[in-house]
């Protein structure tokens, strides 16, 4: 595979053009050209994993659910693009049904550049992910995963030896902590809150060996200051303005 190598991940798809966390903003970031596309699992009550930042629909569709009281079916129903009709009510009005990793992985399955970063919200959707991508046989080359969670990330990468892992976290405060645990579980990165990524730390952590990142960086004039820093891992709502700064 031919894999792109931007250091651009765009944080949910593209949401600066479509709703957040929907089989069409993957799309249009496969599209853009994104290296990776993040985004973020639960499950519901009836077993299937789905796609969705919050733990219910409050934040982005027409009615609130909470997802593990819920099922599919009725989580179907919503309309995952009414937030985003309303913040950009200058626009045509869409209508996005709530994704399952199944339909995620094949839309990622069918082509060749971009990857896949999965963020597991609870620790039934990391076996529930795990047992997913293994029925479907997904290129562990394709696929990455990113939380805060050191437990979940050393059961995916032992479970995906042959996937990227993006160990996020807050601060810096227990830097080489962070980097030794990196180092022992053969992560990938070590992505570091916008608010608390220094100069100095990204030098450790180039030093070390690993990968240096920021989340989730959207003003551009940051966004400059980060690159100049030494950054190679952005995630962002705004992958297209970030990419015509990176060239």
């Amino acid at each position: 595979m031919n894999f792109i190598e931007n250091g651009v991940t765009g944080h949910r798809g593209d949401p600066q053009h479509f709703p957040q966390n929907t089989l069409s903003g993957f799309a249009a970031a496969i599209r853009m050209g994104c290296d990776w596309v993040e985004t973020d699992i639960h499950v519901t009550r009836d077993g299937h994993v789905v796609i969705s930042h919050d733990d219910n629909t409050r934040a982005e569709a027409d009615h609130w659910r909470i997802i593990r009281e819920s099922s599919l079916h009725e989580l179907r129903e919503l309309n995952m693009a009414a937030h985003f009709n309303m913040i950009h009510d200058d626009r045509p009005s869409m209508t996005e049904k709530m994704p399952t990793l199944p339909e995620v992985l094949e839309l990622f399955r069918n082509q060749a550049c971009v990857r896949l970063s999965l963020q597991p919200k609870a620790p039934e959707a990391v076996e529930a992910a795990v047992r997913i991508i293994r029925d479907m046989a997904f290129p562990e080359e394709m696929l990455g995963f990113n939380d805060g969670n050191l437990d979940y990330m050393i059961r995916l990468k032992q479970a995906f030896p042959g996937a990227a892992v993006f160990y996020d976290r807050l601060t810096v405060d227990h830097l080489e902590e962070d980097i030794a645990f990196s180092l022992e579980n053969k992560f990938h990165s070590l992505v570091v809150n916008e608010n608390y990524l220094t100069a100095e730390a990204v030098q450790r952590i180039t030093d070390a060996g690993l990968v240096p990142g920021v989340w989730n960086i959207n003003n551009p004039g940051e966004m400059d200051r980060f690159i100049a820093m030494g950054v190679k891992r952005f995630y962002t709502d705004f992958p297209a303005v970030l990419m015509k700064k990176l060239g």
